[in-house]
């Protein structure tokens, strides 16, 4: 994983998302390529020589271009490529932001961004914005392939969402306010994009019950 120019690797950058976004989802070349990626600042993954993702930065905050070729997908590139991203951005004393493709909300919600605002068009492909708010010394991200982690300084724990008849059950240790306000939308989000139309909560006090939007609604 590493950062580059687009005058250094705009070749394998072009070879990925013409693979990702020309070739398997029907992208106009046209609206594909813009002038923004010769300032933007280039996330390249590679295996062995091959490169396999990559993703852009625009203005210090905007990821975009996340791609990953159908080859190495579900080997966790993806996350990676994320997490440097946002980590870039942090960096430079910035608040990451994306358009996320509907189909890959659940994604972004698993490493704790949250949607805002209405759904719109970009390349004709449905979109909705997503940021990742709060503390940025939370996070959530998968963990493997059936739960995810929460990790902040002083926590980390383990979990394992379960689903069953529309409904996610997932079991939380006892939490602060303030942890438990910044995971409770992010999980919620989690479980409607993975189309759960209530969350329950199993918590040291109980169980808490949060009626989701459809997926088809974000």
């Amino acid at each position: 994983m590493r950062e580059v120019s687009w005058a250094d690797a705009q070749e394998a950058l072009q070879s990925i998302r013409t693979q990702v976004f020309i070739e398997e989802q029907g992208i106009d070349p046209s609206d594909e390529w813009d002038p923004a990626d010769q300032d933007a600042i280039h996330m390249l993954a590679q295996h062995g020589n091959t490169a396999v993702g990559c993703a852009r930065i625009l203005d210090l905050k905007k990821i975009g271009r996340m791609a990953v070729i159908r080859e190495i997908r579900h080997r966790n590139v993806g996350s990676k490529l994320l997490r440097f991203a946002v980590t870039r951005i942090q960096e430079a004393g910035n608040m990451p932001t994306l358009g996320a493709q509907i189909g890959a909300i659940g994604f972004y919600a698993s490493h704790g961004f949250l949607p805002e605002g209405p759904i719109f068009d970009d390349a004709g492909i449905p979109h909705r914005t997503m940021t990742l708010t709060g503390d940025h010394k939370k996070t959530l991200m998968p963990l493997d392939s059936k739960s995810l982690r929460f990790d902040t300084p002083d926590l980390l724990v383990a979990i394992e969402p379960k689903t069953s008849q529309k409904k996610m059950r997932i079991a939380i240790p006892r939490l602060s306010d303030e942890d438990a306000s910044w995971l409770t939308p992010r999980l919620c989000c989690y479980a409607s994009s993975h189309g759960a139309n209530t969350l329950i909560l199993q918590i040291p006090e109980g169980e808490v019950q949060f009626p989701l939007e459809l997926p088809d609604n974000f």
